[in-house]
C-alpha cells in the first residue's frame, strides 16, 4: 500500500520549544511603550512573570514543564503528516502534497498549543483566573477556556455583543460545556472609555481589549493572548518540530511550506524550524503566507511602529500595519483579517525570508479550494486553512507547468466541526 501518513511515537514528540532570536542576523526591534517612547524589558504586569521572561529570552531552546507535556500529549500529540495523494491525483501534478491536521485538539484547531502553557504559568503562578478577549473565532476562545479548566481556573471571556448576538450558541456552550464566565461587551462603552477614531467608528475588539486589560489589573486573574506575541509564537514551534521530525524521517525535503496568516503565530508555528535550516544554509525552502486581500499586511502593509492588537495597550511593536476599511469586509476566513502581524513575523517578511500570496475577496477561488479537498482528501478546512489550501494547489500545479518534481509542505491548522460560525459563513457563500 502507497504511503498515506508519517507517524510519530508520543516519545519523540518535541520536549523544547525553539526560539529563533538568538539566530536572526540582527537584533529584532524592540517594544515601545506608547506612554513616553521608551524601550520595554518586560511586558505589563497583566501577562504572567513566565511570558514576561520567554518574551525576552536569549535562549535557543526552551524546555517543556512536564505537565504541560503531558496536557499537550493528553490533547493528542504528535499528530500524523498526511500524504495528500488524491489531491494531486485530481491536480495532476508530479509534486508531493503532505499536510497536518490540527483538528485533533479538544477545541479542533492549534490554538491550544499555546493555551495550555499559558494557563499552567498562570496556575503556578498563583492566579486562580485567565482572562481573554474573545474574537469572533470559536476555537481561540475555547481553547483558552479548556486550558483554563484543564489547571483548574476559571476562564473569564470578554465578547462583543454583536458576536453573541450572531453566534448565540458560542456563548452558551463557552459557559454550559466549558464552565467559562462570559462578559458581553456593548460597543457603547467605547464612549466611556475614549476609543474611536476622528470619524467616530469603533472597532469592538479594542474596546474588548481595554476590558481584558482592566480585569487582568485585579490580583487574582492574569491576561492570555493567542498571537501577536513572542512568546505565544515560541510555543507553536512543537508544530514545525514535528513536521521536521516527520519529513526527515522519510528522507524528503520541503520546497515550499504554506500556511495562512493573521496575528502570524500558526504560520511562524509552522515555518520556524525549517527557517532556522534555511539561516544556516543547510536548506533551501520557500516560506509562503498566504493572506486576503481584505488585510494584506505583509504584502502591502507599512512597515512601522504600531499599538499591538493584544490587551495591554502600552505595547507599540514595529510591524506591518494594514489600512482595513470601516466596516470591515465580511469574508469567510475572518481569521486572518487582522491589521497588523506579529513584530517577529514582520522582520522577518522585511528581511526577505518569506514570500507572501493574496487572494481576492469575494473568495470564489477559497471556497473552490475547500470543495476539492473535502471530496478529495475528505475533511472541510477552516475557512482560513482553505486560503493554505488554495495556495498548495496553486504550488502543486506551478510545479506541473515546469514540468518539476516539488515537495510541498500544507498547514491544516483546523477543520470546521464544533466553530459554529464557520458552518454559517459557508452557508451563506454556497447561497
Amino acid at each position: 500500500m502507497r504511503q498515506i501518513s508519517v507517524e510519530l511515537n508520543s516519545e519523540k514528540t518535541p520536549r523544547r520549544w525553539y526560539n529563533i532570536i538568538p539566530d536572526l542576523p540582527s537584533p529584532l526591534p524592540p517594544y515601545k511603550d506608547s506612554r513616553d517612547g521608551t524601550e520595554m524589558r518586560s511586558l505589563p504586569k497583566i501577562f504572567t512573570e513566565t511570558a514576561s521572561r520567554l518574551e525576552f529570552s536569549s535562549k535557543r531552546w526552551i524546555d517543556i514543564p512536564e505537565k504541560v507535556y503531558e496536557a499537550l500529549i493528553r490533547c493528542g500529540r504528535p499528530f500524523p503528516l498526511i500524504r495528500a495523494n488524491r489531491l494531486e491525483e485530481h491536480l495532476q501534478t508530479c509534486a508531493k502534497i503532505y499536510y497536518k491536521c490540527e483538528n485533533l485538539q479538544p477545541v479542533g484547531a492549534f490554538k491550544t498549543n499555546t493555551a495550555i502553557p499559558q494557563a499552567y504559568w498562570a496556575m503556578k503562578e498563583g492566579y486562580s483566573r485567565t482572562v481573554f478577549a474573545g474574537s469572533s473565532s470559536t476555537r481561540t476562545k475555547m481553547a483558552h477556556a479548556y486550558a483554563a479548566k484543564y489547571f483548574g481556573l476559571t476562564p473569564t471571556v470578554f465578547m462583543p455583543k454583536i458576536d453573541s448576538e450572531v453566534n448565540p450558541e458560542q456563548v452558551l456552550f463557552l459557559r454550559e460545556m466549558l464552565g467559562a464566565d462570559v462578559q458581553i461587551v456593548p460597543s457603547i462603552e467605547a464612549h466611556r472609555n475614549g476609543l474611536g477614531d476622528d470619524t467616530g467608528q469603533i472597532d469592538s475588539m479594542d474596546i474588548v481589549r481595554k476590558r481584558v486589560e482592566e480585569e487582568a489589573e485585579k490580583p487574582d486573574a492574569v491576561a492570555v493572548i493567542s498571537s501577536i506575541l513572542n512568546h505565544v509564537l515560541l510555543t507553536q514551534t512543537i508544530m514545525g518540530l514535528e513536521v521536521d521530525e516527520q519529513i526527515s524521517s522519510i528522507d524528503e525535503e520541503p520546497d515550499t511550506i504554506i500556511a495562512p496568516v493573521g496575528g502570524g503565530s500558526n504560520f511562524y508555528g509552522w515555518v520556524a524550524p525549517f527557517l532556522r535550516k534555511k539561516l544556516r544554509k543547510e536548506l533551501d525552502v520557500r516560506l509562503l503566507a498566504v493572506e486576503s486581500e481584505t488585510s494584506a499586511k505583509l504584502t502591502q502593509g507599512r512597515y512601522g511602529y504600531v499599538r499591538l492588537q493584544s490587551p495591554a495597550s502600552s505595547i507599540f511593536g514595529k510591524t506591518y500595519d494594514f489600512d482595513m476599511e470601516t466596516p470591515r469586509p465580511e469574508i469567510m476566513g475572518i481569521g486572518i483579517q487582522t491589521s497588523n502581524t506579529a513584530p517577529l513575523l514582520a522582520y522577518l517578511k522585511q528581511k526577505g525570508f518569506i514570500d507572501t500570496s493574496v487572494y481576492p475577496r469575494n473568495e470564489k477561488c477559497i471556497f473552490e479550494a475547500a470543495r476539492i479537498f473535502l471530496q478529495t482528501e475528505g475533511r472541510l478546512v477552516a475557512p482560513e486553512s482553505a486560503y493554505a489550501v488554495r495556495a498548495a494547489i496553486d504550488e502543486a500545479l506551478r510545479f506541473k507547468h515546469i514540468r518539476e518534481e516539488g515537495v510541498i509542505l500544507l498547514s491544516v491548522s483546523a477543520l470546521t466541526n464544533i466553530d459554529f460560525g464557520e458552518k454559517r459563513r459557508y452557508l451563506k457563500f454556497m447561497k
